[in-house]
């Protein structure tokens, strides 16, 4: 409804556990990445750094990832993504920097305007009514969001993973069915993918790449 007005940046953090950096890009920033292109779109290109320890990788910090994620490398990672009509996207995790409440989120920034976003079937969000980006200095407040609106009270049942689960399986069945994608397809998970190996293959060439990417092969194995 524009209540946000235009959006000029996306705005998404890991979870900064133990995993903070590269492992926590690949297991949490993945849907933070979905969440990005469900909102902005598809992105242009990527800047970004990784380092361990405060310093640029190297083949030296490689090693083979958790959760048969591959090679891996990094406890701090830095992103910037260019999206359509001029908006930026950022991502970021260091390792080791979780807070009481989790930064795991995103935040859509606009001209009038902040959503937050959890990720998650029927995700947590908020709305901050100021263009400032300060409820000090502009003097709005967040609001919570349900599917009835706008500080309005939650009615709905059906929330959790359990219920996430059966609506994903009843989605692959229906598209089974009806000869179409699942609502997050092999394309959308493929786009994800990239925006997390554009983080590694920009480090690796020192400077910005575009997406798609051209190197298909993994950068962290290229150092």
């Amino acid at each position: 409804d524009g209540k946000i007005g235009r959006v000029l940046e996306f705005r998404g953090r890991g979870k900064e556990d133990r995993r903070g950096g590269g492992e926590d890009t690949w297991v949490l920033g993945s849907h933070i990445m979905n969440l990005i292109r469900t909102f902005g779109g598809q992105p242009t290109w990527c800047f970004a750094t990784v380092r361990e320890n405060g310093k640029p990788i190297t083949t030296a910090n490689v090693v083979e990832g958790n959760e048969g994620l591959g090679p891996l490398a990094g406890d701090a990672i830095a992103a910037t993504y260019g999206m359509p009509n001029d908006a930026l996207a950022h991502f970021a995790s260091v390792r080791n920097m979780a807070g009481k409440t989790a930064r795991f989120a995103l935040q859509i920034c606009g001209s009038a305007g902040i959503l937050e976003v959890t990720s998650g079937y029927h995700p947590t969000v908020s709305y901050l009514d100021d263009p400032s980006w300060s409820p000090v200095r502009g003097g709005g407040k967040w609001h919570p969001v349900t599917t009835n609106g706008i500080d309005q009270p939650e009615t709905r049942t059906d929330m959790g993973q359990g219920f996430a689960n059966i609506v994903v399986a009843q989605d692959l069945l229906a598209a089974i069915e009806g000869d179409r994608q699942p609502k997050c397809s092999v394309y959308e998970a493929r786009a994800a993918v990239e925006m997390i190996v554009a983080t590694f293959e920009s480090q690796r060439v020192g400077g910005p790449v575009a997406l798609p990417l051209v190197n298909r092969v993994n950068p962290l194995t290229r150092l």
